[in-house]
């Protein structure tokens, strides 16, 4: 019997890590398909290099097939190894960033969708005034939901993440930003869209089909008067706008995203006194920070133009 040889017992090479960065591009996008948008290559060339490096290390990472795609218990170990293996390799370019006086490098930014057109959030100044002062840093913005950039941040694939406020995160430092206002909205293809808010009752919202929001701890637990049918769901806002144009469902939308859609009469509120929901906006970092010279100017950037406000 051949016993696979093990190439990392000595020294990891660029190839070995230009595969790893394959292998967990593939893994945080939940299959090939996906995973060739991100990394800009053909299915069959992700393969092979999955292959490759499956051959490299002796071991099975992912089974594909029908039933969709999943790690196997030793992927799911590289990639756990791989997090600290490429926390460490930032680290050591954060520090080495720290003796130059003009900071270089890539920072990854997850946002939750919809928050540009809050009149209350200032991350579009804090992304201006930092791209502004530091222009030999590269940005990667990715759109995710609030869970998502949560466990990303907290297991350092992300630098800086704006979501929902659900709790402390694990290894995470949390900077309050806004409270985003929501309300209960139908269109004009609703068969409410036409009565009077007079004759609106709250039994009468209750018996209407809801779209809701996947993230929202709020709406799970039925807190703000949330409509007690809910028959539909989405994991981002427009997912959930989208289902409300339909004219089969109500659904929450924050009122500066829907402001659009209500001047142009495709959708309205319904029972605002009743029906209102607060969410609030927070910027995660990690609690190291102090040795991340990018994450720290970006952090410092952001709590001072809080407290311009």
């Amino acid at each position: 019997m051949s016993v696979a040889t093990r190439i990392f017992s000595s020294q990891i090479s660029d190839f070995d890590l230009r595969l790893i960065r394959t292998f967990r591009a593939v893994a945080d996008c939940g299959g090939f398909s996906l995973a060739e948008v991100e990394q800009r290559m053909t299915k069959s060339a992700i393969s092979k290099q999955i292959s490759d490096l499956e051959t490299r290390l002796g071991v099975q990472l992912c089974r594909r097939g029908r039933s969709g795609f999943a790690l196997t218990t030793e992927g799911q170990s590289v990639y756990k190894a791989s997090t600290r293996l490429f926390g460490e390799i930032e680290g050591f370019r954060a520090e080495l960033n720290a003796l130059k006086r003009q900071p270089v490098g890539t920072l990854f930014i997850g946002c939750i969708d919809t928050l540009m057109t809050s009149d209350g959030a200032k991350i579009i100044d804090i992304l201006t005034r930092f791209s502004r002062d530091y222009p030999k840093v590269e940005l990667k913005m990715i759109t995710a939901s609030g869970a998502e950039i949560d466990q990303s941040v907290a297991s350092r694939r992300l630098q800086i993440g704006f979501s929902t406020d659900c709790g402390k995160v694990m290894g995470a430092i949390s900077l309050p930003l806004f409270s985003e206002v929501s309300y209960l909205y139908c269109s004009d293809r609703h068969p409410l869209f036409g009565v009077d808010e007079a004759d609106l009752t709250v039994e009468m919202l209750d018996a209407q089909r809801f779209a809701q929001h996947a993230y929202s701890e709020a709406e799970l637990r039925g807190e703000h008067n949330t409509p007690s049918n809910p028959s539909a769901s989405g994991q981002f806002t427009e997912a959930i706008a989208m289902l409300v144009l339909t004219g089969n469902f109500v659904g929450f939308l924050p009122q500066h995203y829907a402001k659009t859609l209500v001047d142009a009469g495709r959708v309205r509120r319904l029972m605002p006194d009743h029906f209102r929901k607060v969410t609030n906006i927070r910027m995660l970092y990690p609690e190291d920070a102090q040795s991340l010279p990018l994450v720290t100017a970006f952090v410092d950037l952001a709590k001072a133009l809080q407290g311009d406000q």
